[in-house]
């Protein structure tokens, strides 16, 4: 796709999402350019990948934008993010500046999709809500389901009340999703919406949930393109409390929406 001279091409290679930035990035395509990672970031396969020896930057300050968005998608949902870059003069620019400053960095596409690191116990659910009062009652539903399927005992009183704290506290007038993921030691409840949370509000919810949970657990927000955003909340699962998940067939709500 192309717009203001910005070309953006996604394609998966090996289960990998490889994003391919060709013409110019300025100060008007920074944004755009900083949605779309953020928008695949968080529709994650198990890792983002983004070819960069066709971009040319207006600035060399532009290119924090892969810092920005590596922060986010690494708290939320904890995936990996790489750059390709085999040009010489673009990679001195970024290594003149300290860029990227977290961010692995390779010579070839090849290369960047072999290092993903690939979990070997990762699931997820990524659930429409509906627009009724018996909302919270779904998310429940749905995250208990999860927590049984997933093998997380220790966590099953606990995270179908997270989700119940996290959607009623949104006030959003379009459809909700909740997004649940299971990565290694960490599973996480989180929602996608176009609302945003005020201090307050904020402060509410986290005291809520410290309430709630019997471990270790952050908090978050997470930018998701399109004036979407992701708020979520990570979980340490005790080490006694897990088991490989039991692969049964599900209900609808399980079924992997891209």
């Amino acid at each position: 796709m192309a717009a203001d001279g910005l070309v953006v091409d996604v394609r998966e290679q090996s289960g990998v999402l490889v994003v391919r930035f060709s013409g110019r990035l300025d100060w008007i395509t920074y944004m755009r350019a900083q949605d779309v990672l953020l928008d695949h970031a968080t529709k994650e396969l198990v890792g983002v990948v983004v070819e960069l020896d066709e971009l040319v930057a207006e600035s060399p300050a532009l290119l924090v934008l892969f810092d920005v968005v590596w922060l986010s998608a690494a708290r939320w949902p904890g995936i990996s993010l790489s750059l390709v870059v085999s040009g010489h003069e673009l990679r001195s620019t970024l290594e003149s500046r300290g860029l990227p400053r977290h961010i692995p960095l390779h010579s070839s596409t090849a290369a960047a999709v072999a290092a993903v690191v690939r979990l070997k116990h990762e699931d997820r659910v990524d659930a429409a809500l509906p627009t009724c009062r018996c909302l919270p009652h779904v998310a429940e539903r749905i995250t208990e389901r999860a927590c049984e399927r997933w093998g997380v005992q220790s966590l099953l009183d606990v995270a179908p009340q997270i989700a119940v704290e996290l959607v009623s506290h949104v006030e959003d007038d379009s459809p909700l999703a909740l997004l649940l993921r299971m990565r290694g030691d960490k599973l996480s409840v989180a929602v996608r919406t176009t609302a945003r949370f005020d201090l307050r509000q904020w402060h509410i919810m986290r005291r809520n949930i410290a309430s709630i949970a019997v471990c270790n657990f952050t908090m978050g927000e997470t930018p998701a393109g399109g004036g979407r955003h992701i708020v979520w909340a990570m979980l340490d699962v005790p080490e006694d409390s897990r088991r490989p998940p039991s692969y049964l067939p599900e209900i609808a709500a399980f079924t992997h929406q891209g």
